[in-house]
């Protein structure tokens, strides 16, 4: 987790209001794998809190165990995982 306020590192995610937040997909990412993440960061900005970079890994755990949406957490780790090139980095 990161404190920032300049641009955000790709796989990370930031609250940048109440109700919206901001994710910088991982170079490599399909227009697909885009859509997904615009879309979940739509539903699903409260879960990430403010002040903090979070790593989409760390996102989908809290949106799995908050609003136990388990296939949003699942794509989320799914997406992690297969673009990070250190994908061991779990909490």
């Amino acid at each position: 987790m990161k404190h920032r306020k300049g641009p955000i590192a790709p796989g990370y995610v930031r609250r940048i209001s109440p109700t919206a937040c901001s994710v910088m997909p991982f170079t490599g990412s399909t227009v697909d794998d885009m859509s997904q993440l615009r879309l979940l960061a739509q539903q699903y900005a409260k879960q990430v809190p403010f002040g903090l970079d979070w790593p989409v890994n760390f996102w989908a755990d809290k949106i799995g165990w908050e609003t136990e949406d388990q296939a949003a957490r699942v794509w989320l780790n799914h997406y992690f995982q297969s673009h990070n090139p250190q994908s061991n980095t779990r909490h």
